[in-house]
């Protein structure tokens, strides 16, 4: 437990477990301690700090509310926060108005934050017909004015969140001060904000939106989506609603931190200490991005030629997705041939290349941060997948986990157009040798093979060749 002195205010905070700094920013009510029981789960990975924001139970102001400037001094306190800790860039999770904090944070201040998980934003300027939940939490505040918080809460959560949340909020227990403040100075303001999303977009792979899978229809759950589709980014869902983090801490810390190790912000070796280097198939997200520090040794900088081949029959058409697309040459080749083209990757900084790459060549293509065996989460289905040099890392567990995601992604009679090793190249090196006999039976039920033959993958480090296989496979 500590305090830190900012600007206009004394921050109160707490800090638990080890690992890389994980800052937890509440929403409404503004208590760090909202997070305690879920704290406790996240500290097998973390060291998890929780704050009171300013104006809220032990972070007492020096003086009056900033009102306007607010949302930027509560920015500016978690930046000083963070700093003051010392341990580097930090994963931000903020829940309903903290997750708006914590996406201005980024906006603003984008050295201190590895990654931000916006858990259910109001950021009611993100939807159609926005105007008129404003205009409602005006009458909120205008209730509590006229008859008192208890009777304008009940009305607030009727309308907001689903019925288990609004029961589960209504036993919370109560502090008169945090909630007279909240009515004051954040219900109205807050879901008003207008985030820069230009300013957000320079950093959208390190952002995670997040929402109850409880939520169903709420204007939390949809703004979420919305901001979601806005700047290219899947949404994941998590357990419980709006405060699932309260009613099932357990469940939503699990996936929580399993979420952060599919993006690539969780810690860099969860399972031990594989690293760039070894064997593909048992590195960890924080590994693949850590490759990506140099030019890994797989980039060759340009198309393989096996895959060029297809894209130049006209075999690669429609709406394409490239999974484990790296530095996006791929997917800025069939771009360039005027398809719609998205990747995807579990590696920030490749996805950082591959976007500087498109806007130097002046190419539109989408990259997305996602894990290739949750392709579900990027809710949308393609005509083309390609894969070139994904499916040979997995083990024989995770390729059957592989094969079912793709199935969520290739549409109907769509196509999957695979290069992967042979087990006709000669040594043990590199990636897990595979045989014409293994790729027909993985993909014997649900799937068509179109073609399957020989090929040679161009070696980025020698002149030598590599024994591969070409897989075009449909989808029955």
């Amino acid at each position: 437990m500590g305090y830190l002195d900012v600007p206009g205010a004394r921050l109160h905070f707490q800090a638990e477990g080890s690992g890389p700094t994980l800052l937890l920013i509440a929403g409404a009510g503004g208590d760090g301690d909202v997070f305690r029981m879920v704290s406790r789960h996240l500290a097998e990975r973390y060291t998890v700090v929780r704050y009171d924001r300013r104006g809220f139970s032990r972070s007492d102001l020096d003086g009056p509310p900033e009102n306007g400037d607010r949302l930027a001094a509560d920015a500016d306190d978690a930046r000083r926060l963070i700093e003051h800790l010392g341990n580097g860039p930090a994963t931000l999770f903020g829940s309903s108005s903290g997750a708006i904090v914590a996406l201005t944070v980024l906006a603003g201040h984008p050295e201190v934050a590895a990654a931000v998980v916006a858990h259910e934003p109001p950021l009611m300027r993100q939807l159609t017909g926005g105007e008129q939940w404003l205009e409602f939490f005006a009458s909120v505040y205008d209730r509590y004015r006229e008859d008192g918080p208890d009777v304008a809460m009940a009305r607030f959560r009727s309308r907001t969140f689903p019925g288990s949340d609004a029961t589960f909020m209504a036993h919370a227990p109560k502090n008169p001060k945090n909630v007279a403040y909240w009515f004051e100075h954040e219900l109205r303001q807050y879901p008003a904000a207008d985030l820069e999303l230009a300013a957000l977009g320079a950093h959208a792979d390190r952002i995670v939106p997040a929402a109850g899978r409880d939520s169903g229809d709420h204007p939390c759950r949809a703004a979420t989506a919305s901001l979601a589709a806005r700047l290219g980014r899947p949404m994941i869902d998590l357990p419980g609603g709006h405060v699932g983090f309260v009613s099932a801490p357990d469940a939503f810390a699990g996936e929580l931190t399993a979420a952060l190790d599919r993006s690539g912000a969780g810690p860099a070796h969860p399972g031990g200490d594989a690293r760039p280097g070894g064997s593909p198939g048992s590195m960890h997200a924080g590994d693949w991005n850590d490759s990506y520090a140099g030019t890994p040794h797989w980039d060759l900088g340009r198309p393989q030629p096996a895959m060029q081949e297809l894209a130049d029959r006209g075999e690669i058409r429609g709406r394409v997705l490239d999974v484990g697309c790296g530095t996006g040459e791929h997917v800025l080749m069939c771009a360039a041939l005027g398809l719609d083209s998205t990747g995807v990757d579990i590696a920030p900084a490749a996805l950082h290349a591959a976007r500087q790459k498109a806007e130097h060549r002046g190419l539109s293509a989408r990259f997305l941060l996602g894990d290739a065996q949750h392709l579900a989460e990027l809710g949308d289905t393609y005509d083309t997948v390609l894969d070139v040099g994904l499916f040979h890392i997995f083990g024989d567990e995770d390729r059957a986990s592989y094969v079912r995601s793709l199935r969520d992604v290739v549409a109907p009679g769509g196509r999957y157009l695979m290069l992967c090793f042979s087990d006709r190249e000669p040594g043990s090196g590199g990636p897990r040798r595979v045989s014409a006999d293994e790729i027909a039976t993985t993909f014997a039920d649900g799937w068509r093979i179109e073609a399957l033959a020989p090929t040679v993958l161009t070696n980025p480090a020698g002149p030598a060749g590599i024994h591969g296989w070409r897989l075009i496979a449909v989808r029955s």
